[in-house]
């Protein structure tokens, strides 16, 4: 997996599939040990349902589980928004300020050595949040245009993406999210340090090599900053130092609170009310789409004369699993415990309000 960002979506998708499974196909086995099949609803009813949109009847599961899985999560935070932080941004800068004028030159390292930036989020690991790093600009002369950019995560050392910065001096829209997840974020974005660059440092007016030595600039309560050199086989970290110069390089940011970063990490919680949810997605399917555009045509649920009764009795069962569906979340919201962050929640204020839901 090349990117942070797609490692939080794989996992996301991962945390779906591990709260509800369908027995007899290729799919992840729920960790939950809840199965569609437990509502009714298997392999063989679905493909007797499936269009020429699905291959078979697991691809429907998948995209009626995944449909139901928003649903849900809309469902929560809608009944928990009064305890909710507005989920805007709370935090956005620019890292990386020029340290005088742009005569004030860093002298570049040589091939083979790459400089950059050096960040880590959530520092205080109390939040689950989003680093969305918004362009980056590096203030080298116009002339360097395609210019390799390397994302370590430092913590492994491993590479975690690559992307070319096209032309220089001009900032480059790059809109990738980074998700902290409770933990601390250690990520460097460098490129081969082979140019001069104008030096900039990451924070205007800290100091930058207080104690003797290259320090961190607290950018935000969330992000600290710092220049750092590296050395790399092309896809693991071999030697880094810290640096009070960023070769040039700034960004960018902004942080905000990741909510499907928590609900993914009450998924167990929320397993049922997904399967019920589901449930009621494959069924309006089946009384909507399916009878018009379905792809077989001689299956069971086409046969017999009455296919007014056929069709009550699909009505019939959603009807049942909606039912199901809003007792099992009613259920959740009264035992939830949430998050003790007070960058994004106000729990105490509204806990009775939300406890006395239904």
């Amino acid at each position: 997996m090349a990117a942070l960002f797609f490692i939080f979506v794989k996992n996301k998708k991962m945390c779906i599939e591990s709260l509800v499974g369908l027995r007899d196909c290729e799919g992840f086995e729920p960790s939950t040990g809840l199965y569609i099949d437990d509502l009714g609803i298997n392999t063989t009813f679905l493909g007797q349902l499936i269009t020429d949109q699905y291959n078979n009847g697991a691809e429907l599961f998948a995209d009626k589980r995944a449909f139901a899985w928003r649903k849900l999560s809309s469902d929560v935070l809608t009944k928990l928004s009064p305890m909710m932080k507005s989920d805007t941004v709370i935090e956005g800068r620019r890292i990386g300020q020029v340290l005088s004028n742009y005569i004030n030159m860093q002298t570049a390292l040589g091939a083979g050595n790459y400089a950059g930036i050096r960040l880590k989020i959530d520092p205080n690991t109390i939040s689950f949040l989003n680093f969305y790093l918004a362009d980056i600009n590096i203030a080298i002369t116009s002339g360097n245009t395609n210019v390799p950019i390397l994302i370590f995560d430092m913590t492994t050392g491993k590479l975690l993406e690559s992307f070319t910065y096209f032309q220089g001096s001009v900032d480059q829209y790059l809109g990738k999210t980074f998700t902290s997840a409770r933990r601390k974020m250690d990520i460097a974005i460098v490129y081969q340090s082979t140019m001069n660059a104008v030096k900039f440092t990451p924070k205007k007016g800290t100091c930058t090599s207080c104690g003797g030595g290259p320090k961190e600039s607290h950018i935000c309560p969330f992000v600290d900053a710092i220049g750092i050199e590296l050395t790399t086989d092309g896809t693991n970290v071999l030697t880094s130092k810290s640096s009070k110069y960023t070769a040039g390089m700034s960004i960018n940011y902004s942080v905000s609170c990741d909510r499907q970063g928590w609900i993914c990490s009450i998924g167990g919680t929320m397993a049922l009310s997904l399967a019920y949810a589901t449930a009621v997605e494959i069924y309006n399917y089946a009384l909507t789409v399916s009878p018009n555009q379905r792809v077989n045509t001689t299956v069971i649920v086409n046969r017999g004369s009455n296919k007014t009764e056929l069709q009550e009795g699909l009505m019939a069962a959603r009807d049942i699993a909606a039912s199901r569906y809003a007792e099992e979340l009613g259920a959740m919201l009264q035992n939830m415990r949430l998050p003790d962050d007070t960058h994004c929640w106000d729990c105490r204020r509204n806990m009775k309000y939300v406890t006395a839901l239904p």
